[in-house]
């Protein structure tokens, strides 16, 4: 049996993995013990990292499995599903924070502010190696580039604990805490949105936002023998990877099918990045299904 190899990515996920998973416990810890709400609120979103780049790998694993009857494009979507369960933890977390904020702010409690600010400060060595680690593999697969948008957003988390562990620790207003912690809040709801959104839109087998459907039709008419073109479909199994278009191009009289049908193929590769095409050349006054647009 052919021995299976991982994506070069996931070497860059397992140690971005070690570090998030490291520093989780310890910010879990330091949040406990110094009784900070912004500390727990980074550890959390720490947390949902540790769950990100866990599926991230996974995903790499699963998706090397090859096409069967039953699955015959293989299990690529593994990675898209792993992206949309880590946006909806996201905001599961962020509401969770807005609570607890919301209470400490009625109900100030005090902050072991100098303890706090060395651990925030250990956190955000922590998550800048791991969005350093990152940063080479992101454009790879929508998992990593999940994974590195929420480290990127955990260091931007750190710097606001430690912003609010400077103001308690000099002007002893305990309400930064909670304060930060909802804006910290607001950057993990805005960081998973576009992850969510681009996840959708693959599951719902939308037109994947690099592919100009209307550029698209326009440049399969301009070619020489093409009349019209309807029931143009175009959807990726990933973002990046294996995208497919469907249609149905109605040729003039005498054009050299097999000709077009190249020419189709390769502009649609070159130009598009489209992997597979379905084409369906007929001409005027073809029988149309029901479903046909």
């Amino acid at each position: 049996m052919k021995e299976r190899r991982l994506p070069k990515d996931t070497k860059s996920l397992g140690i971005a993995l070690g570090i998030t998973l490291t520093f989780f416990v310890v910010e879990l810890i330091g949040g406990i013990l110094t009784n900070s709400l912004a500390l727990l609120t980074d550890a959390w979103h720490m947390l949902n990292d540790v769950f990100s780049l866990g599926f991230a790998l996974l995903a790499a694993w699963v998706a090397l499995r090859p096409a069967s009857l039953k699955r015959t494009y293989g299990y690529y979507r593994i990675e898209i599903l792993a992206a949309f369960l880590n946006g909806i933890f996201l905001w599961v977390v962020v509401v969770f924070i807005f609570y607890e904020a919301l209470h400490r702010i009625q109900h100030p409690l005090e902050v072991q502010s100098l303890n706090m600010l060395i651990i925030a400060f250990l956190g955000l060595i922590a998550n800048g190696l791991s969005a350093l680690v990152l940063s080479k593999s992101r454009d790879e697969s929508i998992n990593v580039r999940g994974a590195f948008l929420h480290v990127v957003s955990d260091t931007l988390g750190s710097l606001g604990a430690i912003s609010a562990g400077l103001i308690m620790l000099f002007f002893g207003w305990y309400q930064a805490d909670p304060l930060i912690s909802m804006l910290i809040g607001v950057l993990i709801f805005y960081s998973s949105w576009k992850l969510v959104q681009d996840s959708v839109n693959v599951l719902l087998e939308g037109v994947p936002p690099h592919i100009d459907l209307t550029a698209l039709e326009r440049r399969v008419v301009e070619l020489e023998g093409v009349k019209s073109v309807h029931d143009l479909h175009v959807w990726c199994m990933t973002p990046g990877k294996m995208c497919m278009m469907s249609g149905h191009v109605v040729v003039k009289k005498g054009t050299d099918r097999k000709k077009l049908t190249k020419s189709l193929i390769d502009i649609l590769k070159d130009e598009f990045g489209i992997d597979h095409t379905t084409i369906q050349l007929e001409t005027e006054g073809y029988p149309k299904a029901k479903g046909e647009h």
